[in-house]
C-alpha cells in the first residue's frame, strides 16, 4: 500500500464528487418526484451489486474502505473525468468525417481509461488488496458505481424527452438500460480489472508479460465498448452488433469471473508471493 496513492486517490474523489452530484440533482429540475424515485432504484441497485460481490471469496475484508473508494471512483470521479474529456473526442470525430463513431470515441475511450485508472489507485491504496484477482473486483465495483450514476442521468433524459409522461419516460430508460446490455460497464472494468490486477500483483511473472496482460485487458475492454457504441445507419447492423459484442463480452467476464473466484477460494496465504502454490497452478 502506499499513502500517496491513497491520499491522491481521495482528493481526486473529493474534487470530482460534487461535479458528479451536480450533475445528479439536475434530474430534480428536470422531474423532482420521478427523480427521486430514478434515485431510490440507483441507491437499490448499487447495495444490491456491493451486498452480492461481497458474498464472493474476492472479497478483501475488511472492505468498507476500498469498495466505498472503487464505487465513489466509478460515479464519481470516472463519470466526472470522462464527461470532461468527451466533448472534444467527440468534435474531433465529425471534424473528421466519421460521424458514426462519435459515440465511440466520445464514451468508450474516455471512460474505460477513467475506470481503470480508479482500479490502478484503489489496487495501490488498500493494504488488504494484495492478489491478481482483487483487480477483477475492484474493476467490477468502480463500473457499477460508473453504470448505476449514469442510468439515473439517462433516466433523466427519458423523463425530459417523453412527449407526454415524465414517468413513462423515467421508467422506460430504465427498462431500456437494464434490459439492453445490462452491467455493461461492471462487465468492461471488470475485465480490464482482471488484467491490471495480474501486472500488478503477478510477481512470479516477467515484466513483459505483466504489462502485456494489463494493456492488453485495457485495450480488449476498449474495444468492446467502442464497439458497442458505435451507430450504424441501418437497424440490422446495430442488432448484430448488439449481439456479437454480447456473444463476446458476457462469456469473456463469466469465464475470468470464475477463474478469479476458484484463485480466491483456493488461496489460503496472507499475502502474495512469487512461490504462492494457488498461483503457481494457474499460469
Amino acid at each position: 500500500m502506499s499513502k500517496i496513492f491513497r491520499i491522491t486517490l481521495w482528493i481526486i474523489i473529493g474534487l470530482c464528487l460534487p461535479i458528479s452530484l451536480f450533475n445528479l440533482l439536475g434530474i430534480f429540475f428536470v422531474a423532482p418526484l420521478p427523480g427521486l424515485v430514478s434515485l431510490i432504484i440507483g441507491f437499490a441497485f448499487l447495495a444490491l451489486g456491493l451486498f452480492l460481490w461481497s458474498r464472493s471469496p474476492m472479497w478483501a475484508r475488511p472492505g468498507k474502505g476500498w469498495a466505498s473508494a472503487s464505487v465513489l471512483w466509478g460515479a464519481g470521479a470516472a463519470v466526472t473525468l470522462a464527461l470532461l474529456s468527451a466533448t472534444p473526442l467527440t468534435d474531433l470525430s465529425v471534424g473528421l468525417g466519421w460521424e458514426e463513431s462519435m459515440m465511440s470515441w466520445g464514451g468508450a475511450y474516455p471512460e474505460e481509461f477513467a475506470k481503470a485508472l480508479g482500479v490502478v489507485f484503489v489496487l495501490l491504496s488498500f493494504r488488504q488488496l494484495n492478489r491478481p484477482w482483487h483487480g477483477f473486483i475492484v474493476g467490477a465495483l468502480v463500473g457499477w458505481g460508473f453504470e448505476v450514476l449514469e442510468n439515473c442521468l439517462y433516466s433523466a433524459m427519458g423523463a425530459l424527452m417523453h412527449h407526454s409522461s415524465d414517468w413513462i419516460g423515467m421508467f422506460q430508460m430504465w427498462g431500456l438500460r437494464l434490459v439492453a446490455g445490462p452491467c455493461l460497464h461492471m462487465c468492461f472494468t471488470a475485465i480490464a480489472g482482471f488484467g491490471i490486477g495480474w501486472a500488478i500483483y503477478a510477481a512470479h511473472k516477467p515484466w513483459w508479460w505483466r504489462l502485456g496482460i494489463g494493456v492488453g485487458a485495457l485495450f480488449f475492454s476498449f474495444c468492446l465498448h467502442f464497439a458497442w457504441n458505435y451507430m450504424w445507419d441501418e437497424t440490422w447492423q446495430l442488432i448484430t452488433q448488439y449481439v456479437l459484442v454480447a456473444l463476446i463480452m458476457y462469456p469473456t467476464v463469466i469465464y475470468l469471473g470464475i477463474r478469479a473466484h476458484r484463485l480466491a477460494k483456493n488461496d489460503d496465504t496472507y499475502s502474495h508471493s512469487p512461490g504462492a502454490a494457488s498461483l503457481r497452478g494457474h499460469r
